[in-house]
Parts: structure tokens; C-alpha cells; sequence
């Protein structure tokens, strides 16, 4: 299992603009660690901001929940959701708008696109699916795996023909391509950016993995590669709509994600047709 020693998280912290943890996304965690979180203090805390709160009434309304009225109030949504779910939600939106387009040599707009497709899709594989998984925590992956790379775009005036290179060189995985140009990669930069947004531990780890080919080889939990599976799964999809063809990790590990989800071609093949027109707005 791949490890960050401090030493690598120190050097991140200096040499990288890593966007700051929100004051909102503070102040909704100190209260959500109460023993006994007030959820009227948290609607309110919600409330201040406008885009936040317009999101979490967004999906409340959307089909993923069935109402059959539409909710327009944030502290019954705040009840329905419930706190984990809230605090998926918010981490997410959040996270999208903490980086500006005029300091990144990549197109956020079309990053956050791909990234929530992928995030979607994973949500979508995730309840047809036996073993049970969180669809926040499906999400929540799905949308910050790559977060180390507009990281990496604000750094390197070249990195959108690193990229390139990697894209048309599949026998390399991105981060080794990213460690021979630059010495550090955005899988490891990522995990800093998940860990400094206190995401949970586990997902961090996958954050940090998810190019590792022999990932479902060692010694991770079941429920760890189940996450692992599910997010490459998705990313292979999402990939072959945009590009047409198989992302560079996919034949090193497809037979193994098939084993371990005890899926078969056929069912990929539901799955990509499925997600061809599927448009989930915010699968949480």
C-alpha cells in the first residue's frame, strides 16, 4: 500500500498553492462534531451562503430523493439529508469554486465536468451493486481522485503537455509520468488536499492509490477495494464516452475489477450504455 511520510506532506505545503479549507466548511465541522449537533445552528450556518445553500435545495428537489412536493427549507433538507450527507454535499460544491481559472493551464470548467461525471457514474454503479456502499463516500471520490491535478496545472506552466504524454502513453501510469517530469505526482498531492479538507482517512488512502495497478493485490480491506473497483470502473467509462477508448489503467486491472464486483462484459456493457445519457445533477 502506497504511504506519504511528512517529510513529502511538508514540501507539498511549500511549494504548492493548496487551496485553504473553507471558513463555511470549519464552521459547519466544529458544529457537526458536537456530541449532540445542533442542526438549526448548522441550517443557519448553511443559509450565509447562498450558492451552498441553493445546491443543497437543488438536490433535496431533485429525482434522486422522489418528493412530491418541492422543499424550499434548508433546516427540514438539512434533517433529510442528514449530516453525513450535508457534509459530502457541502465539501463538494465547495471544493469546486476554491480554484481560479486565470492561475490553471487546464479548463476547470471541463476538469469539474469530467470529474462529477465520474462521480455520478460511480453513484450509478454503486446501487446496483450487492455489497453495500456509502453514495456519499462513492461521490465524494469520484469527485476529488484527481484534485492534485489542477493543483499541479497552477505550479507547472507544462503540465497540460505532461498530461498529453501520459494520455498518449498508457504503458506509464500519470503519476509515474508526473514523478519523472516534476518529482512529486497528483495522486500524492491530491491525498494532501483530501486530508487538509479532513476527508475520511480510508478515502484519502484511495485518493492517494487510485493509479496503483496491483492495488487489489495487497493487503487492502475488501471494502477498500470495492471503492477502488467501482471508482476505475466508472473513470474506464467516463473515459471511453469522452475519448473512445480505454483509459491507460483499465487492461492492467479490468479482469480483477469484473472478479471482485462479480460483473461481466455484458454488465459493463449496461452500465455504459446506461450512463450514455445519464444526467444526475448531484447524486447525494
Amino acid at each position: 500500500m502506497l504511504e506519504v511520510d511528512d517529510k513529502v506532506l511538508a514540501d507539498i505545503r511549500r511549494g504548492f498553492s493548496v487551496p485553504a479549507q473553507p471558513s463555511l466548511l470549519l464552521k459547519l465541522q466544529k458544529v457537526m462534531a458536537e456530541a449532540e449537533p445542533n442542526l438549526n445552528v448548522l441550517a443557519d450556518t448553511i443559509a450565509q451562503d447562498v450558492a451552498v445553500a441553493s445546491t443543497i435545495l437543488k438536490t433535496i428537489n431533485s429525482p434522486l430523493y422522489g418528493l412530491s412536493r418541492s422543499m424550499s427549507d434548508i433546516p427540514k433538507s438539512v434533517r433529510y439529508i442528514g449530516l453525513d450527507g450535508i457534509n459530502a454535499l457541502i465539501t463538494n460544491t465547495l471544493i469546486k469554486r476554491s480554484f481560479d481559472q486565470k492561475d490553471c493551464n487546464i479548463a476547470l470548467e471541463e476538469f469539474w465536468d469530467n470529474a462529477t461525471n465520474i462521480a455520478n457514474t460511480c453513484v450509478h454503479i454503486g446501487k446496483s451493486l450487492k455489497q453495500a456502499v456509502s453514495k456519499d463516500k462513492l461521490f465524494s471520490l469520484g469527485l476529488f481522485h484527481d484534485c492534485g491535478i489542477p493543483v499541479m496545472a497552477m505550479k507547472y506552466a507544462d503540465y497540460n503537455d505532461t498530461y498529453e504524454l501520459a494520455h498518449n502513453t498508457p504503458s506509464k501510469t500519470l503519476p509515474l509520468i508526473e514523478d519523472e517530469a516534476y518529482g512529486v505526482n497528483h495522486a500524492t498531492i491530491g491525498y494532501y488536499v483530501a486530508s487538509s479538507w479532513r476527508l475520511p482517512k480510508d478515502t484519502c488512502q484511495l485518493i492517494l492509490s487510485h493509479h496503483d495497478r496491483d492495488f487489489l493485490d495487497v493487503g487492502s480491506s475488501r471494502i477498500q477495494k470495492f471503492y477502488y473497483a467501482i471508482l476505475k470502473l466508472a473513470e474506464n467509462i467516463v473515459y471511453n464516452h469522452k475519448h473512445f477508448r480505454d483509459a491507460a489503467d483499465w487492461p492492467y486491472i479490468h479482469e480483477k475489477v469484473f472478479t471482485l464486483l462479480n460483473i461481466d462484459e455484458g454488465d459493463y456493457q449496461d452500465y455504459f450504455e446506461d450512463t450514455a445519457s445519464l444526467h444526475i445533477e448531484h447524486n447525494i
